[in-house]
């Protein structure tokens, strides 16, 4: 802006000494350095309520990114349990009719052919049963890798609640007039 060498210091002291008069001189020096350190303080306390505020901005983004994640997550395994659900109950059904249909046609049926349906339809129990089993397993399969991995990085966590170092430029030299 302006700059004030030695000299021009000397000049406006000896004209405040004048106008002021050695009484009031050392009153109004008081008086305007105390100004001067209200100003600096008022304007490192607006810098910092500034920075605070991005912080706060910040964390909310994160907040944000994480609650979606955790919607996006709960989805997944709600899709997956219903997949789940729908397959073990037309399992289900499947094997209530084979069960119906076997018992009714061994009502009827001699007992020779009572043996040869009867195998058919245990084949048919077996594999109704290792498909319930299967479909069980890709369930806790995809559970355990749902929870085996986190959310949010621990190392992006620490570093997001860890406060950011204020830098303060250094000050450059006066330049003499």
């Amino acid at each position: 802006m302006f700059e004030l060498s030695f000299g021009k210091m000397m000049i406006i002291a000896v004209v405040a000494l004048i106008v002021l008069g050695p009484e009031k001189l050392p009153k109004v020096a008081r008086t305007l350095g105390h100004l001067l350190g209200r100003a600096r303080s008022y304007a490192n306390q607006v810098k910092q309520d500034i920075d605070r505020e991005m912080q706060m901005d910040e964390l909310k983004k994160l907040q944000q990114a994480a609650q979606d994640a955790a919607k996006s997550f709960e989805t997944t395994v709600n899709e997956a349990g219903r997949s789940v659900e729908q397959e073990a109950s037309s399992a289900s059904k499947v094997l209530n009719e084979m069960e119906s249909d076997y018992h009714a046609k061994l009502g009827s049926a001699e007992t020779g052919v009572a043996n040869t349906i009867a195998a058919p339809a245990q084949a048919a129990l077996n594999e109704v049963e290792a498909l319930e089993k299967s479909i069980a397993e890709q369930a806790l399969e995809a559970q355990a890798a749902i929870e085996a991995k986190p959310l949010i990085p621990a190392e992006q966590m620490s570093a997001t609640l860890r406060p950011a170092p204020v830098e303060v430029p250094p000050e450059s030299p006066k330049k003499a007039a």
